[in-house]
């Protein structure tokens, strides 16, 4: 278990950051993300698990757009990561994934991040930050960090899912 203030240190990411980022996304969507819940009500879909889909999104935003993720590390081990997405046509910055190891949770250290992702929106022109969180349980945490920033609720939506086709 982590002291309960330790030193955290946040930095760009970098390429031998991503097997660790892969490992986050695991512990950080199993149980409540998305592609997890839908995998299991419906199996597999698409011939392949749903941490692969999951992690391809991840992935894409590390590659394509390195400068706008930032991760966390106690000790030089990575611990969380956190991105965004720049519009600079609607100046909107959007708080996209992130997710902080559950041993190191309730330490302040997704907050940090969280405040750090939005100053990188601000620091690139931005007039408005963004975000999309889920409403079940495992994303309460999440939902009151942006809260106490002072997001503001927009719309209450719901992921919906279905199968068309039978095989």
């Amino acid at each position: 278990m982590p002291e309960s203030s330790p030193n955290v240190v946040l930095r760009p990411l970098r390429p031998d950051d991503l097997p660790r980022i892969k490992e986050l996304v695991e512990l950080g969507w199993r149980g409540q993300g998305a592609a997890y819940l839908i995998e299991k009500r419906y199996g597999q879909i698409g011939e392949q698990p749903w941490l692969e889909w999951k992690w391809s999104e991840v992935e894409r935003a590390c590659r394509e757009r390195p400068q706008d993720v930032i991760v966390s590390t106690v000790e030089d081990n990575v611990v969380g990561f956190a991105s965004c997405h720049l519009d600079p046509v609607r100046r909107v910055g959007t708080i996209g994934n992130n997710t902080v190891d559950p041993a190191y949770r309730g330490l302040g250290i997704g907050g940090r991040m969280h405040d750090r992702v939005l100053e990188m929106i601000r620091t690139a022109g931005m007039l408005f930050a963004e975000v999309t969180v889920a409403l079940n349980e495992g994303h309460a945490a999440a939902r009151a960090m942006y809260e106490k920033a002072g997001f503001e609720e927009v719309v209450d939506s719901r992921y919906m899912f279905m199968k068309v086709k039978q095989e």
